[in-house]
């Protein structure tokens, strides 16, 4: 059956229907990106007004956000001279150049990976003054020692802790019933608490049973009447030894784990504090301590934990060659220089200094006015206590990258999907092509509609997200 106006243009309109179609699809995803882009804005302007949040800037690489604007007006182009050689009747030529679009949309998604990957490996630490520090290499591992009781939650329980037990051998535990260690020990397992629910649940409904037989209540036994939680405690005392990350919540004398359960323990000396490998900028803007000299950054910078020798996880390649009390005078000396200079700049010019820029400053290389070039990649250990937030450079770290990666995760969706129906066009179709050639073209007109779209807005993203 003929579909009226499936390719030729209604009356009414002048358009044929898929044409009509993408438009008031393309409307739809301006007010979807144009809600997106306003959020942004309005967030960006009204950041001045926090005293202790200051706008991330100049954390993308202006350069490559340039390369991959480049890319995608190119793919804009070529995706008309491929719906123009349609048009010529030339389907070999098509190929070519829609060849060229979906490489450029590969190339793209690429760079945009690699862009990704380095915020993933990008790490920073809020301290408990409000100092920040900023680098690479991070080791969260903590270890618990001393652990004798367990409190686990019956319903959630996963075994999620076991896999963190340091030692060959597994603890042996036992049930703790009226505050009294009772029955054999035995080895924890999801199998293990299974069966002393259902012993528990089974006492337990027995007797609720009698009670029902004697008239002391009328309820059914019900599910939520059965074991919510059970305590053990180990024969010998054990460690464990994990990410903090993966705990649901930390306490100096336990761990709580995302299953719900409770292990109470101490934090062990070997695990002091957090640990992040190579530092290359410091961030003083919101500091609470009097003086820059006074912020915690540099009380801790330059230590390091007991088993530093341990892979970090740190480019080998850029690594410091020198101990990490070297780095972090290294690091000092280029601060505080950099601080002196800006003084007497400003009395120079008989103003008051802005310490504003050098308060959130790179200490990985800066040159002097004598034109001597110092780097500097110190390490820095930061005791749990002072730990106030890390993360990789996430949407956890603060609203700037939350919004980054909503914005440009669903840009590059568009960009995936986009690509993938222009594929098919040029690489799946030649039957479709051969059978009516002006319904192709016009199909393949429409795809090129989507992917201006798709170019136009990253001519948006680009200047809001790299350059403001």
């Amino acid at each position: 059956m003929q579909i009226p106006f499936e390719v030729k243009p209604r009356p009414d309109t002048g358009l044929w229907n898929a044409k009509l179609g993408i438009w008031l699809f393309l409307a739809s995803e301006v007010m979807l990106f144009g809600g997106l882009f306003s959020g942004y804005v309005f967030l960006r302007l009204g950041s001045s007004a926090e005293p202790d949040y200051f706008w991330p800037q100049g954390t993308l690489s202006v350069p490559f956000g340039f390369v991959n604007t480049i890319i995608l007006i190119l793919s804009s182009v070529f995706v008309v001279v491929a719906w123009l050689q349609v048009k010529l009747g030339d389907f070999r030529k098509f190929q070519i150049w829609m060849g060229l679009v979906v490489l450029c949309a590969v190339v793209f998604l690429i760079n945009k990976g690699f862009e990704y990957n380095a915020k993933f490996h990008h790490y920073g630490i809020k301290l408990s003054d409000n100092s920040i520090v900023e680098g690479h290499g991070i080791d969260d591992t903590i270890r618990y020692e001393g652990i004798s009781e367990v409190t686990i939650d019956v319903a959630r329980f996963n075994g999620e802790f076991l896999n963190a037990v340091a030692g060959d051998s597994p603890p042996q535990f036992r049930e703790v019933v009226d505050g009294k260690p009772s029955g054999e020990p035995f080895e924890l397992s999801v199998a293990a608490v299974g069966r002393i629910e259902s012993r528990i649940n089974d006492v337990a409904r027995a007797a609720h049973l009698k009670s029902v037989q004697a008239g002391k209540t009328d309820l059914d036994w019900l599910p939520a009447m059965g074991v919510k939680q059970l305590i053990l405690v180990a024969g010998e005392p054990f460690s464990i030894s994990l990410s903090k990350g993966s705990l649901r919540k930390s306490f100096p004398d336990g761990a709580k784990f995302r299953d719900q359960s409770l292990l109470k323990g101490s934090i062990s000396d070997k695990t002091p504090g957090l640990f992040l490998h190579a530092v290359d900028r410091i961030d003083l803007r919101a500091c609470d301590a009097d003086t820059p000299e006074e912020s915690l950054v540099w009380k801790y910078l330059g230590d390091e934990p007991p088993h530093s020798g341990a892979d970090h996880g740190h480019d080998k390649h850029s690594a410091p060659q020198i101990s990490g009390e070297q780095q972090a005078r290294q690091a000092e000396k280029i601060f505080f220089d950099a601080l002196k200079e800006v003084q007497e700049k400003a009395e120079q010019k008989g103003q008051e200094p802005d310490f504003s820029e050098l308060f959130n400053h790179s200490v990985k290389e800066w040159e002097n006015p004598e034109g001597e070039v110092l780097s500097s990649e110190p390490p820095i250990l930061v005791p749990w206590k002072d730990v106030r937030l890390y993360s990789n450079f996430t949407p956890k770290w603060n609203t700037y990258y939350a919004i980054y990666f909503t914005l440009t995760g669903l840009h590059g969706l568009h960009v995936f999907i986009g690509a993938a129906v222009l594929f098919y066009f040029g690489f799946c179709s030649r039957k479709f092509y051969e059978k009516n050639p002006e319904h192709f073209a016009n199909r393949v007109e429409v795809g090129g509609l989507f992917w201006h779209f798709v170019d136009l807005v990253w001519i948006f993203l680009f200047p809001i997200l790299y350059l403001m």
